[in-house]
């Protein structure tokens, strides 16, 4: 695989936006477009500036900003089935945590030891899955691709919790400015 074509893979499969990388880079998205797809001349110092905008996106990004839709095929559908175990616990850590840097510091790892899981150039052995499953992870979902029904429940379950802590807050921050203003 060609840095070009590593690059086009990152930035598919984690759903970046070429306008993200190229205003991080002071250029154009078509220039960047060209760059990952057609260019000849494709440098080591631009893949490492592409790389670290991917790294940080892949550690900072709040993944629960998005809206997202809480089905049970969220993790059954045809394509879910055929990620691997970086994927998965991807997703995993999208819907427990928002962000892989808040799953490798509950897992007390460091967010590069997690992305040798993510990428694929580990595979998590007993203490990894173990802390994995302690954290709620389904461990036959992530080692082969079905998450069970149980799974979901919590899955829901913890939803509506932030859901609730969340309201529960907004609640807490109005008693408190009403508190204040008597």
């Amino acid at each position: 695989m060609t840095k070009q074509e590593e690059l086009r893979y990152l930035v598919h499969t984690l759903g970046i936006k070429h306008s993200m990388i190229a205003e991080k880079l002071g250029i154009k998205v078509q220039t960047l477009s060209y760059l990952l797809n057609e260019s000849p001349q494709f440098d080591d110092d631009l893949y490492k500036k592409i790389k670290e905008i991917i790294d940080d996106y892949q550690f900072e990004l709040n993944l629960f900003e998005d809206e997202y839709h809480e089905t049970l095929d969220l993790f059954a559908s045809e394509e879910s089935m055929h990620l691997g175990i970086g994927e998965r616990l991807r997703l995993f850590a999208k819907r427990k945590y928002g962000t892989l840097k808040k799953l490798a510091e509950e897992m007390t790892i460091s967010p590069q030891q997690l992305q040798q899981y993510i990428s694929g150039k580990r595979e998590p052995g007993s203490k990894i899955l173990t802390r994995l499953l302690r954290l709620g992870c389904d461990i036959n979902w992530l080692l082969g691709g079905k998450e069970a029904l149980e799974s979901y429940k919590i899955y829901k379950l913890e939803s509506e919790l932030r859901k609730l802590q969340s309201s529960f807050h907004q609640i807490t921050s109005i008693v408190q400015k009403t508190d204040h203003s008597h």
